[in-house]
């Protein structure tokens, strides 16, 4: 009965050895790092606007909110004063725009010296009198963050033609052909604001000028259980993101999720990460920016991409 017994333990431990020994291997297995495998990326939601016409200088033009301040340089005073704020005043009416005026880091200067300026001084725009002098290219906007106008010439007319057409070309707009446009490169009293302009400025101040994160591209590889990644972020909006965050998943299973800071407008980060643990069978990851929704956005539901295990 003795022997028995034992004989009886002996196969157990054996089953229980053998057991222990398959675990580890299995164990093992996954958590060895395998044959080098990448992954495809195949995209996300595209997000765009197409407001402006190709009157502006770049596409979609505008500054990061409808409220835009100005102020006038020292040598400004009198009848140039009277006219700018009269054609501010105009742009609100027909627009959904407003302009204050405010001595705290304006957006626009306006100059009023009686000699025109150097095509090359202060940082002039092309555009010769008046336009952006800090734009940003976020691929979503064309982002003004400065102009100036110079009004050196007195104002012949009863409307502020000169002053209009100046700031008009502050909001990004070029000369067009039309002699009786306000952006006829040769001024005339009876010269009009084109529907087009309206159009244009309602149309491009009508998404408020929140952030917009993109995930502009992915590359991604994995060994065995071993995740590493390349990913490109993007700020393709009109306001700065001091804080957000990357979640990554791994065939819907939350994996970690990692900060992101200082995103400016037009800004790219990439974010580097090496051997991140998935499981070794999983072949699709997915990548969402912003999970909790802490940033205000332009567009809310373009932050996710998603990758597949290319097949060999």
């Amino acid at each position: 009965m003795e022997k028995k017994n034992l004989s009886i333990l002996w196969t157990f431990l054996m089953i229980f050895l053998v057991s222990l020994f398959l675990l580890t291997v299995y164990i093992f297995y996954l958590n060895w790092p395998g044959e080098l495998e990448e992954f495809i990326f195949i995209g996300n939601q595209e997000k765009k606007i197409n407001y402006s016409t190709s009157q502006q200088f770049y596409e979609n033009m505008r500054f990061s909110d409808k409220l835009i301040t100005y102020n006038f340089n020292s040598e400004c005073s009198g009848e140039k004063i009277v006219n700018a704020n009269d054609a501010f005043h105009i742009l609100e009416e027909r627009t959904i725009l407003e302009f204050e005026r405010t001595n705290n880091n304006p957006q626009i200067i306006i100059l009023c010296s009686d000699e025109a300026p150097e095509a090359s001084e202060e940082g002039y725009f092309v555009a010769g009198e008046g336009g952006p002098t800090e734009v940003i290219n976020t691929t979503l906007y064309g982002a003004i963050l400065a102009g100036k106008v110079s009004l050196f010439r007195e104002e012949e007319c009863e409307s502020p033609i000169i002053a209009l057409h100046e700031i008009l070309h502050v909001l990004g707009f070029e000369h067009n052909n039309n002699p009786n446009s306000i952006l006829y490169p040769e001024l005339d009293c009876d010269q009009q604001i084109d529907d087009y302009i309206i159009n244009d400025l309602n149309n491009l101040y009508s998404l408020i000028g929140n952030s917009d994160l993109k995930i502009n591209q992915v590359n991604a590889n994995k060994e065995g259980r071993y995740l590493s990644f390349d990913i490109e972020i993007i700020n393709r909006g009109l306001k700065d993101i001091s804080s957000s965050e990357l979640s990554v998943y791994s065939e819907g299973e939350f994996i970690e999720k990692f900060p992101l800071e200082n995103i400016g407008i037009g800004f790219k980060k990439t974010l580097h990460v090496e051997n991140l643990k998935i499981n070794r069978f999983d072949e699709k990851i997915l990548f969402i920016l912003d999970k909790d929704n802490s940033v205000t956005e332009i567009f809310e539901d373009n932050n996710q991409a998603e990758l597949i295990l290319k097949e060999n």
